[in-house]
């Protein structure tokens, strides 16, 4: 029940990222573009690698292995995401007015 419960998730998941990264990729910028999708494809293969990984030691009992994983996997999960988001604006973008601007 679990694992078909993971499955649906993954795909869900899979379709919103498409969804959410779509209108936000720069396609002026094609290599940004090929950079934030690639970004995507492995962000999302190691992350869910890591939780089928991850369930699959915890259902069998093998408790050092699935607290490794569960370093391991989220750490270099959370490194994939902050930089797409980087590359997709989220992060370091300038505010779009300055306030003495403003006042001019």
């Amino acid at each position: 029940m679990m694992g078909t419960f993971l499955i649906f998730l993954a795909g869900v998941l899979f379709l919103a990222g498409i969804l959410f990264i779509r209108p936000r990729a720069k396609r002026e910028q094609m290599w940004k573009t090929v950079v934030n999708w690639a970004l995507f494809v492995i962000w999302y293969g190691i992350t869910w690698m890591g939780i089928s990984f991850i369930y699959i030691n915890a259902s069998v009992g093998h408790v050092k292995a699935t607290s490794t994983a569960i370093f391991l996997f989220l750490g270099i999960s959370v490194v994939l995401a902050v930089v797409q988001a980087r590359l997709l604006g989220f992060i370091g973008v300038k505010k779009a007015g300055n306030k003495s601007e403003l006042q001019v």
